[in-house]
């Protein structure tokens, strides 16, 4: 069971990670940015009346600087439009065009489709809930980042961990880095660290030197194991009412 957690914290962390790549190689968003986007448009779908600065942060509790920067960027590259209120200047109204609307169901479409993709490993997962499911998962993994481990382990430590443990507890930096989700994490320094804290050593293979071989520790992979087991606990509390 242990070991069955811990392959579905690592399906989840690169889950949680490509989606975040795709969304701002693909779009130029945030998840932030897109889960406004989401609101405003079944805002604007549901609604009849304007859409203000000070709704949407009643609603879903923006700081008003942060708010203004997505507002911004979402106007710049066409999400949205906006305009001052009729009856007061002060005001700014957010509005969604014909096209605009189309604009941002089209890339839900998109998303939900790269996420039933990307999930093949989440057993669990409803696909008719997907986004939700996903949303949940990304905002429960920055819960858990914002809550140090009880070892001072960050997510990025304990995938890494992670894939050593399913490895049995021994590969080389070469397989290793199959599964670096390239150009998102940096294994090398990664390594380093965890090598510093005494969680991993790393030697040259005795049957090849060109190859390094990274081995955990004997004496921690009971902690290794229940600092992930926690994790994934607290992510799967955070998603289960999806």
């Amino acid at each position: 069971m242990q070991q069955q957690k811990i392959k579905r914290f690592l399906a989840h962390f690169v889950l949680d990670h490509v989606t975040i790549e795709y969304l701002k190689y693909g779009h130029q968003l945030t998840i932030e940015q897109l889960k406004l986007l989401i609101f405003i448009l079944h805002f604007t779908e549901n609604h009849k009346e304007d859409l203000s600065l000070n709704m949407i942060i009643f609603y879903k509790n923006y700081q008003k600087n942060q708010l203004l920067k997505s507002i911004t960027h979402l106007y710049e590259f066409n999400w949205i439009s906006k305009k001052r209120h009729p009856y007061d200047q002060r005001r700014l109204v957010i509005t969604l065009t014909q096209n605009q609307c189309s604009k941002i169901t089209q890339l839900i479409d998109e998303l939900e489709h790269f996420l039933e993709v990307k999930s093949t490993l989440i057993n669990e997962i409803n696909h008719s809930t997907l986004l939700s499911y996903y949303l949940k998962c990304h905002s429960q993994f920055r819960v858990i980042e914002q809550s140090c481990t009880s070892q001072h382990l960050t997510l990025e430590e304990l995938y890494l961990l992670g894939l050593l443990i399913v490895s049995d507890n021994k590969t080389t930096f070469k397989s290793i880095k199959v599964h670096a989700l390239k150009g998102i994490i940096a294994m090398g320094p990664i390594i380093k660290t965890l090598q510093s804290k005494g969680y991993l050593i790393k030697s040259r293979s005795r049957d090849d030197e060109r190859y390094i071989v990274l081995t955990l520790r004997k004496e921690k992979i009971n902690v290794i194991q229940s600092e992930i087991e926690e994790c994934y606990n607290k992510l799967e509390q955070g998603i289960q009412h999806v």
